[in-house]
This record gives structure tokens, C-alpha cells and sequence, in this order.
């Protein structure tokens, strides 16, 4: 698998962020989430390799670059954001902003702990039919379900570039600088 999302030279790429339109930086952002990290958190749940909890910190590495990027939101009020705007479906065991703070506390567990007794409190169940269920004090997700929610509000047709009609034209210019400074920044 080809990944390599540099190319072009950074500073070809600043002068063009610099001097477009906010949707250049923005949809460049997405654009390159969509091609080639996407490849990567897409690979967590194929053909039984299941990589669960590379998944979780992948999707959640996407969700906080795009509200923070976006919407100035970080944290957890980021990342429940993200999840209402992009990957809630209509049922209620595909809305995951219902339970983003255990996911975010979860995502925080594996990248920064590890070891941590919110283990005790969720678990995976890549059969079942929904996307998460409580039982007996404990939050079954399938992450299958959670992963296919996520890619698909990327592509054709994506609720990811719902964000033009989600922002005003300052704030597109707001996010724009964001964006920038951050580029710049790292």
C-alpha cells in the first residue's frame, strides 16, 4: 500500500493555504485524511485483523484535528461534536455521541495509560447487531459497526463536507488561520 501524504513541498503548499480560499487548507485536510489515513484505521477491522484499539485512536486522532481545526473545540466537547455532526446515524445504538465521553476516556486509557479501570466498563462484540448496547454495567461496542459510521462520512457524498454549511464565512476564514498556524506550528 502507497502512503505518503507530502507531495508537493511545504513551501508550495503554504503559499496555496496562504493565498486560496478556506476551503483549500480545509478540504486539503480532509482530502488527505480521506486518502491515506483513512487506508490505515479502514485496514482495523478487515478480513478478522482486528486492530481495535489502533482503530479507536485513529478515529479519535481524526475526530480532534478536524473539530479543533474547524470548530475550535477540543477535548471531549470536541470529539462528542464530531460524532454529532459526521457519524451519529438515526438509531439510537448508532449515535455514539451518547457515550463519547467513555469513548474518549477509552481512547485516552490506550494512548496514555493503558492499565486503567475503565476497562472494567467497555468491551468489544464485533457480532452483534448494534453499534453499542449497555448491559450489566458494561458498554458493548462493535467497532465494525463504529469504523463503517466513521468512513462513511468521508467520499462522495460524506457528511464531512457538510462543515461548508455548517460555518459562516468568518468562521471558514477563522478556521482557515487555525489550520495555518497549526501547519506552520509542526
Amino acid at each position: 500500500m502507497k502512503n505518503n501524504a507530502y507531495m508537493e513541498t511545504m513551501e508550495h503548499r503554504l503559499e496555496r493555504f496562504q493565498n486560496g480560499p478556506p476551503i483549500e487548507i480545509i478540504d486539503t485536510l480532509l482530502n488527505s485524511l480521506h486518502s491515506f489515513f483513512n487506508n490505515e484505521i479502514r485496514l482495523t477491522t478487515e478480513n478478522g485483523n482486528f486492530q481495535t484499539s489502533l482503530l479507536f485512536m485513529g478515529i479519535h486522532a481524526v475526530a480532534l484535528t478536524i473539530s479543533e481545526g474547524l470548530f475550535d473545540k477540543k477535548g471531549p466537547d470536541g470529539y462528542k461534536l464530531f460524532l454529532e455532526k459526521f457519524i451519529d446515524g438515526n438509531k439510537q445504538d448508532t449515535k455514539f455521541s451518547s457515550i463519547s465521553e467513555l469513548i474518549h476516556d477509552w481512547r485516552n486509557n490506550l494512548a496514555h495509560q493503558w492499565i486503567g479501570s475503565i476497562g472494567h466498563s467497555i468491551a468489544y462484540d464485533y457480532k452483534m447487531n448494534f453499534g453499542w448496547e449497555k448491559k450489566d454495567g458494561i458498554t458493548y461496542i462493535n467497532p465494525r459497526i463504529y469504523c463503517e459510521q466513521y468512513l462513511g462520512a468521508f467520499g462522495s457524498g460524506g457528511r464531512i463536507y457538510d462543515y461548508r454549511k455548517m460555518l459562516t464565512a468568518a468562521e471558514l476564514e477563522e478556521a482557515k488561520q487555525r489550520l495555518i498556524e497549526k501547519y506552520i506550528k509542526n
